[in-house]
């Protein structure tokens, strides 16, 4: 196996699908999330990866979303937005691209169905080519 170590620093083994993690930061997700609020991330460009996949805990109960995007800026969506419920303290996911439909952007929304402002932790995306 041939080791690799360009990917965010995050190293390891090169394996049978190649995969681009996207930190918290990255995505735009590393603040709170309002009491019956939302919190829309970056539109992240996919540069040719085939699918996204994002995974968080939330202290709130609520929804996460992706939205594909036909262009860069994410201004013309593919179809509607992938969603997934979120139960308070526990890992949640949403998952695009196993349709085949073409994609150049991906934005990422939690909401927060509580009464209180949620926060969110071991926040993860990952693109994979195949």
């Amino acid at each position: 196996m041939t080791q690799r170590s360009d990917l965010s620093g995050v190293g390891g083994e090169l394996g049978p699908a190649l995969q681009c993690l996207q930190s918290a930061a990255q995505l735009g997700l590393n603040a709170s999330v309002p009491a019956s609020g939302s919190l829309s991330g970056n539109v992240i460009v996919s540069n040719g990866w085939k699918s996204f996949a994002v995974g968080l805990k939330s202290t709130q109960a609520g929804q996460i979303s992706v939205q594909r995007f036909l262009d860069l800026a994410g201004t013309v969506p593919q179809g509607a937005a992938v969603t997934a419920a979120l139960t308070a303290n526990t890992a949640g996911y949403a998952t695009v691209g196993a349709d085949g439909l073409p994609f150049a952007s991906v934005q990422v929304t939690v909401t927060n169905s509580g009464a209180s402002a949620a926060t969110l932790s071991n926040v993860q995306g990952l693109f994979q080519a195949s």
